[in-house]
C-alpha cells in the first residue's frame, strides 16, 4: 500500500476510534445516571419528592393531587386521571411538565431558563394560565379554558428581555382578556388556536420583539393581533376569522384583523383577516408598518460584542500557556539538519485535506461569529447561526467536534511525519495545545449529550456552561482552535513554497551575459 494511502487509512481508523470513544463514554453516562420513576400517589407532597429525587421522572398516578413548587430540575408527568387542585410553580431551571391536568390555579415559571411545558391543560385559573416571569419556556400542545376573572391572561410572557426567546406552539385558548401576551419579552407565537377573548387575543406589547404566526383567531372581540408600545412584531401566516368592536370606544380596539399602536413597528403578510367590524390593518399613534423585517432592522450596536473579548484573551491565554508547556516538553532541539528547505515535502492528496479541514473550521468559525451577531447585537429571531436553523442539535455538535479533533491529531502526526511540522520550527507545540483544548472542547459536548439525553435539557450547559456564558464560551475555544489549525497549514504552505524554490535551484547567466563573457 502507498504510503500516503497508509496515513489516509489511518486518519480514518482514528476518526472511527474517536467517535466510538465519544459513543461509548455518552452510554456509559446515561447507564450510569438513567432517570428513575418515581410513582407519587394522591395526597403525597409532589415538592418534597421532588427535592429528593432531582433528575427523575415524577408520574403522578390517578387521583387528586395537591399544589405544588419544583425547586429542583425534575420531569412531572401526569397519568391518565390524575389531577393537580390549584397551581404549579416551577423556580429550577430543566425542568419538564408533561401531560398534567391543573383545576384551580395556573402554572408560575419564574426566574428560570429552559423549562418544557408540554401537553398541559388549565381549567379554572384565575388571571393566568400559564405566566412565565423573568424565565424562559418551550410551551407547546397546551390548552386553557375556564378563566375565572374578567381580566384574566391564557398565557403571558413578562419582564424576560434578558431571557432567551419563549415560545408558545399549537396550543388553544378559550376566552380571557387576552390570549396569549407579551410584555417585555422575546417571543414566538406559532401555530396556536385563539377564541373568545374580549379585547386582544394575542398580543405583543411594552416593548417586546416577537414573531406571531401560522395562529387561528376566531369569534374574539377588539383586536385578532395587538403589536403595541414601541414594540417590534412580524405577523405572518395568521387566520383571523370574526372580530367584533370592543365596547372601550377606543379606536384601536374597533374589531381590527391586525392592530399597532404607540411607536410599534409592524410587518404583517400573508395574513388571511375575515369577518372585522374594523379595518384588517389598523395603524394607531405613530405605528408603522414596514416590509423588511422588523427584528432585525435596529440592533442594539457592536458593543454588544465587547462581552466576548474577554472570552477570547481567555482561550488565547490558554492555547498559548498550552503551547509553551509543550515546547518545554518537548525541547527546543530540532532534528538534524532540519530545516523548510530539507523537510520531505508535502504530499498533494494530504495538502488538499488538510486545506480542506482547515476550510471546515473556517466556517464554522463564520457559524459562531454569525451566532454571536445574532445573540448579542441584532438580538434576532434565530440565533443558531447560518445552519443552526436545521442542523442545531447535540448529536451533530457531538460528531463534529471529535471530526475535529481526529482531524488536529492527523496533522500533528502526519506533519511531523512527513517533516513539513516539525521542520517549521515552532508550529507543533501550537498544535499540541489545539489538540488539548479540542480534547477539552469535546468533553464539553459529551457532557451535554448526557444532559440533553437524561435530563431532556433543550440547551444543556456542559460543565463551564452554568458559570459562563454558552454562546461566548464555544465562540472563544472554537477560535483558538482554529488559529490552532492556521498554524499548520501556514508551516505546510512555507515548506511547499521552501521545496518549490529548492527545486528551481540557482539561477544561472542566460545566453546573453555567456556572449560578453567570450
Amino acid at each position: 500500500m502507498p504510503r500516503v494511502k497508509r496515513r489516509l487509512v489511518a486518519v480514518g481508523a482514528a476518526t472511527v476510534v474517536l467517535a466510538t470513544t465519544a459513543l461509548v463514554v455518552v452510554l456509559v453516562v446515561l447507564v450510569a445516571r438513567r432517570p428513575e420513576v418515581v410513582v407519587v400517589a394522591p395526597g403525597r407532597d409532589v415538592t418534597a419528592v421532588a427535592r429528593s429525587h432531582p433528575g427523575d421522572v415524577l408520574l403522578l398516578a390517578p387521583g387528586r393531587h395537591r399544589a405544588f413548587r419544583l425547586l429542583d430540575p425534575v420531569t412531572v408527568r401526569g397519568a391518565p386521571g390524575s389531577r393537580v387542585e390549584g397551581g404549579v410553580e416551577v423556580r429550577a431551571g430543566g425542568t419538564r411538565l408533561e401531560d398534567l391536568s391543573v383545576h384551580g390555579g395556573g402554572v408560575l415559571v419564574r426566574d428560570v431558563d429552559d423549562v418544557v411545558i408540554d401537553g398541559v391543560s388549565v381549567t379554572g385559573a384565575d388571571l393566568h394560565g400559564i405566566e412565565v416571569v423573568d424565565a424562559s419556556a418551550r410551551i407547546t400542545d397546551c390548552r386553557i379554558r375556564g378563566l375565572a376573572s374578567p381580566f384574566a391572561q391564557g398565557i403571558e410572557v413578562r419582564n424576560a428581555n434578558s431571557r432567551p426567546r419563549t415560545t408558545v406552539r399549537r396550543c388553544t385558548v378559550v376566552g380571557g382578556q387576552e390570549g396569549i401576551v407579551a410584555h417585555v419579552s422575546r417571543v414566538d407565537f406559532e401555530d396556536n388556536r385563539v377564541t373568545g377573548t374580549t379585547l386582544r387575543a394575542i398580543a405583543v406589547t411594552e416593548m417586546s420583539e416577537g414573531v406571531v404566526a401560522g395562529n387561528h383567531v376566531a369569534g374574539v372581540t377588539g383586536v385578532g393581533v395587538w403589536c403595541g408600545d414601541m414594540s417590534h412584531c412580524e405577523v405572518r401566516g395568521n387566520r383571523v376569522d370574526g372580530v367584533a368592536a370592543a365596547d372601550n370606544g377606543a379606536r384601536s380596539s374597533g374589531g381590527h384583523g391586525v392592530a399597532a399602536s404607540f411607536h410599534s413597528t409592524l410587518r404583517a403578510e400573508a395574513n388571511r383577516l375575515d369577518g372585522l367590524a374594523g379595518r384588517p390593518v389598523g395603524l394607531f399613534t405613530g405605528s408603522v408598518r414596514t416590509e423588511r423585517f422588523p427584528l432585525m432592522v435596529w440592533p442594539p450596536g457592536w458593543r454588544g460584542l465587547l462581552s466576548g473579548v474577554p472570552y477570547v484573551i481567555a482561550a488565547g491565554a490558554a492555547l498559548a500557556l498550552l503551547a509553551r508547556a509543550g515546547r518545554s516538553a518537548l525541547g527546543r532541539r530540532r532534528p538534524s539538519g532540519a530545516s523548510l528547505a530539507s523537510s520531505p515535502g508535502v504530499d498533494p492528496l494530504v495538502a488538499g485535506a488538510v486545506l480542506g479541514g482547515f476550510a471546515v473550521q473556517s466556517f464554522h468559525m463564520v457559524e459562531h461569529v454569525v451566532q454571536a451577531w445574532q445573540v448579542f447585537v441584532a438580538e434576532g429571531e434565530h440565533r443558531s447561526g447560518l445552519l443552526g436553523a436545521t442542523f442545531d442539535v447535540e448529536w451533530v455538535h457531538l460528531i463534529f467536534n471529535v471530526a475535529v479533533l481526529a482531524f488536529l491529531v492527523s496533522v500533528w502526526r502526519i506533519g511531523r511525519t512527513q517533516g513539513w511540522l516539525a521542520g517549521s520550527g515552532g508550529a507543533v507545540p501550537w498544535v499540541l495545545a489545539g489538540v488539548a483544548l479540542q480534547g477539552y472542547h469535546l468533553v464539553e459536548h459529551l457532557v451535554r449529550m448526557g444532559q440533553h439525553l437524561v435530563g431532556g435539557v433543550p440547551r444543556p450547559p456542559g460543565l463551564l456552561g452554568q458559570v459562563v456564558d454558552l454562546t461566548w464560551l464555544h465562540f472563544a475555544i472554537n477560535t483558538a482552535v482554529w488559529f490552532a489549525t492556521g498554524v499548520a497549514v501556514v508551516a505546510m504552505i512555507r515548506s511547499a513554497a521552501s521545496m518549490l524554490a529548492g527545486r528551481a535551484g540557482p539561477r544561472t547567466a542566460g545566453p546573453e551575459v555567456v556572449a560578453l563573457r567570450g
